[in-house]
């Protein structure tokens, strides 16, 4: 009886797994075919009935054409395969070559779709100039209004404001998230930190809990910042950057966020 279960279940795995394996191997072929009639392509030159015909999801299509109408074009080909939004198609983007050359030169002969809208972007006339946001008190319209900047990476710096409060610091946000990854020299003056409340956590005050809800703040590190303080009073930053649970923490940026009174 335990033979003859065993030999069902193996059955029965070979027929879930085999019709999965010869997809993707028809899949790849596919692909693979696609690509020898497709030797060399200029990723940030397709128009839109190029980018919706390719071999990819509904979702990357979209991305790409977003791209395309922001005038934001991939530097290389890490770039394009570490971009989140096509990560569906790594296999596709994986297989292929492609010219990275900037979709706009001059002379060349722009769709009148967009024609305007990307004169307008590439060189702003001193009425239509950008404006800069606080990034503390940008709504969603106000940042998406930003070159470069779609609902996406919006939706990345409300995650971020929320997850911390506010942001105090532009370099880890470029640290820790896709930003840094995409950061134009632009941003530097357009996306400012005006306003920086006031610290909602102190060494003095804070309780264990509100401590390690704080992200950058582990239960180890908590754990000893609370020992000392109820042991021996209120520890200086000096001193917690000399712990071994706070040996590879950035001290520098977790006094923007919990004061030392």
């Amino acid at each position: 009886m335990t033979a003859l279960l065993l030999c069902i279940a193996i059955l029965s795995a070979a027929l879930f797994l085999f019709p999965e394996e010869e997809r993707r191997n028809e899949h790849h072929s596919f692909l693979e075919l696609w690509w020898n009639n497709h030797s060399n392509l200029s990723i940030n030159k397709l128009d839109s009935v190029q980018i919706f015909s390719l071999p990819i999801s509904a979702a990357s299509k979209r991305s790409l054409w977003f791209r395309r109408k922001r005038n934001w074009p991939f530097k290389d080909f890490n770039e394009l395969c570490t971009d989140p939004y096509l990560i569906k198609d790594s296999l596709f983007f994986s297989l292929g070559s492609y010219s990275f050359q900037p979709n706009f030169q001059v002379g060349q002969k722009l769709h009148p779709f967009h024609t305007n809208s990307l004169k307008q972007k590439m060189y702003p006339r001193k009425s239509e100039a950008y404006s800069s946001v606080d990034l503390n008190q940008a709504d969603s319209i106000a940042l998406d209004n930003i070159p470069g900047i779609g609902s996406g990476m919006v939706k990345v710096l409300k995650a971020y404001r929320s997850r911390y409060g506010f942001i105090a610091d532009t370099s880890h946000l470029r640290k820790t998230t896709y930003f840094g990854k995409v950061w134009r020299e632009e941003w530097d003056s357009l996306l400012r930190i005006d306003s920086i409340p006031a610290p909602k956590l102190s060494l003095v005050s804070s309780t264990f809990q509100e401590l390690l809800a704080f992200p950058d703040l582990n239960y180890e590190q908590v754990k000893r910042l609370c020992f000392y303080r109820e042991s021996f009073g209120i520890p200086t930053w000096l001193e917690m950057a000399s712990w071994n649970e706070f040996s590879e923490a950035d001290t520098t940026f977790l006094q923007l966020y919990i004061s030392n009174n």
